[in-house]
């Protein structure tokens, strides 16, 4: 008798019935719960935990203090204290004395030997403050060897106290000063050098250039410069004096300006590496010698006003830097207006600057419109430019192709050194 074997065939799965499978897989991957993630963040280190917390307004961060016991002495650890009015209800926060009530309880709370590694506070606009308690409160902040203040005012005046305080604060390195008005005298104080190496200015208003000036050279150490909006109310005509032309803030790294009035330049003089200029009306101000400086950027955003010079004051300013390496010029679009062409005025300098002929090695030309200037300027620089590497020309998005091909054509035929890019 024979008995036939057969082969059990594999079972085939449908492709429902995998997917199916795969659904009950993903379901079944365990999740954590509310009280593990807690646990996850409770054996994080102090050090971790009070880096975490200082990256928060200090409202919020106060607001961990019910979680445990181990939050309170936390809190009162972080190293930035920030203050935001926009975020204080009206009714806890009446008046400038409340305000001042509610800092300084956060800051007598902590322990005298803890410094305040940044302490920022952001004034309300829709609410009338007592200028002093404001002030008073910042003074008090400072005094706690703060090393970096954040302050947006909302046009607040302050008084010689808070001027006197910057001035003579061991520890503050960086100051940011937005919306205020300086209106008092510098004041003079001897045998004081300020550590602080990075300003920042936006919408600070002076009484006169000579105010502003003198509050610049109180920070002989300054290594960094950043100024967007600095005004003199009423506005008035600066013509420096011989004695003002001789100085400048010689320790000063990179600068960059922007605004209506430009921060007088020969204060710059010394910058080492790095000058950022956003021109948004005509630029009459006198160019000094850069003997350090190695990289300019101009960035010109006129709005269609008039400059016929521009060109020329560009110049200048490469006459006038004469270790430059890095070039950058930024054309706005809204410039390229029907009538640039016509008013602008170039002319070839009889001296070629010594930066072209002996250390630009980049030039990179943004927006360029392909004007009658802006064709004799970049054809200057390949032409004249005896170590440049790249010459690189970005066109305005809005040209149309036919004159992209044109512009190409035109700026092809310059005799160059360099490698030329045009995008």
């Amino acid at each position: 008798m024979s008995t036939k074997f057969s082969k059990k065939q594999p079972q085939r799965l449908s492709s429902s019935t995998l997917s199916s499978k795969k659904k009950k897989q993903r379901l079944s991957i365990p999740t954590r719960t509310g009280e593990e993630d807690d646990s996850r963040v409770s054996s994080l280190p102090d050090s971790i935990l009070c880096n975490i917390l200082s990256f928060l307004p200090t409202k919020e961060a106060v607001a961990t203090t019910i979680l445990s016991k181990r939050w309170k002495p936390l809190c009162l650890s972080v190293s930035t204290l920030d203050f935001n009015l926009y975020n204080l209800s009206r009714r806890t926060m009446k008046t400038a004395a409340d305000l001042s009530r509610l800092v300084n309880s956060v800051m007598l709370s902590r322990h005298d030997t803890l410094p305040i590694q940044t302490f920022r506070l952001k004034c309300c606009p829709f609410r009338i403050w007592d200028a002093d308690d404001i002030i008073e409160l910042i003074i008090s902040a400072i005094q706690r060897r703060t090393q970096t203040l954040e302050l947006n005012m909302m046009f607040i005046d302050v008084h010689n106290n808070f001027v006197s305080s910057l001035f003579t604060c061991r520890t503050l390195t960086v100051l940011k000063l937005k919306n205020l008005t300086i209106r008092e005298d510098i004041p003079q104080i001897n045998n004081n050098i300020s550590p602080l190496k990075t300003l920042h200015l936006e919408t600070v208003f002076f009484v006169t250039h000579t105010h502003l000036i003198n509050f610049l050279l109180t920070f002989p150490l300054l290594e960094e410069l950043e100024a967007n909006d600095v005004l003199i109310t009423p506005p008035t005509i600066f013509v420096p004096k011989k004695a003002d032309k001789v100085k400048c803030l010689s320790n000063l790294v990179t600068a960059k300006l922007s605004g209506n009035e430009l921060i007088p330049l020969f204060l710059l003089s010394g910058a080492h590496t790095s000058l950022i200029i956003k021109l948004t009306r005509p630029c009459f101000v006198e160019v000094p010698v850069f003997y350090n400086l190695t990289q300019l950027e101009i960035f010109s955003d006129l709005k269609l006003q008039s400059w016929p010079k521009k060109w020329i004051w560009i110049l200048e300013m490469l006459q006038n830097t004469p270790k430059l390496q890095h070039l950058i010029i930024h054309e706005e679009i809204e410039n390229g207006n029907d009538h640039e062409e016509e008013y602008s005025w170039w002319e070839d300098p009889k001296i070629v600057p010594e930066c072209l002929s002996s250390h630009l090695k980049t030039c990179l030309f943004r927006n360029y419109r392909g004007n009658k200037c802006e064709l004799q300027f970049a054809e200057y620089v390949m032409r004249s430019s005896k170590v440049l590497i790249n010459m690189t020309i970005h066109c305005a998005c809005d040209i149309y192709l036919n004159a992209k091909f044109q512009m190409l054509q035109k700026l092809s035929l310059c005799p160059r050194v360099c490698k030329f890019v045009f995008e």
